[in-house]
């Protein structure tokens, strides 16, 4: 008779589940039949404190406390690993980071007037009536730069001139 001690081994072609927190062990020929409780996104380890991204306000500091925390989602069994593992301090002060307004703002004067066309035609300017105009300015200047400062001139007087008068007066 065997004894008590005696471990059972899991048959060979069981798999571990790679969702977020399940680490149960199935069968990948049938996913369907199991119900795993699990995470959505990645384990966070930042400093002493370990959570689950998608749950931040179930902190631990200890591991079998972390292990505790239940999961947020039902779903079936997965043999699909995931693409990031766990999240860290640099991954949560990279997605927190302050953005550049002019990060977008290209430093070469074609590339500016390019971003321009392609927001001028957004709101309705025929295409070609801009390249005649910056064509003919850069014939006129022979410098994209000169260029891109008469167009930002061009646009600041007419949007201050919209403000005129004439401009508000009811039809």
């Amino acid at each position: 008779m065997p004894g008590c001690d005696d471990v059972v081994p899991r048959p060979p072609e069981h798999v571990k589940c790679k969702n977020f927190g399940c680490n149960k062990k199935f069968d990948p020929r049938y996913p369907d039949q199991t119900k795993c409780i699990h995470h959505r996104l990645p384990p966070v380890f930042h400093e002493t404190a370990k959570y689950w991204a998608c749950c931040p306000d179930k902190k631990a500091y200890d591991w079998d406390e972390f292990m505790k925390i239940p999961g947020c989602q039902q779903g079936h069994c997965s043999n699909v690993s995931k693409d990031k593992k766990f999240l860290g301090g640099a991954d949560l002060r990279a997605e927190n980071a302050p953005k550049r307004l002019d990060d977008d703002v290209p430093v070469d004067p074609r590339k500016k007037l390019d971003k321009l066309r392609e927001g001028l035609v957004s709101i309705g300017v025929g295409p070609d009536d801009f390249d005649r105009a910056w064509g003919r300015l850069g014939a006129k200047l022979g410098d994209l730069n000169l260029v891109v400062q008469q167009m930002n001139q061009l646009f600041t007087e007419v949007l201050q001139n919209a403000d005129s008068d004439e401009v508000n007066m009811p039809d």
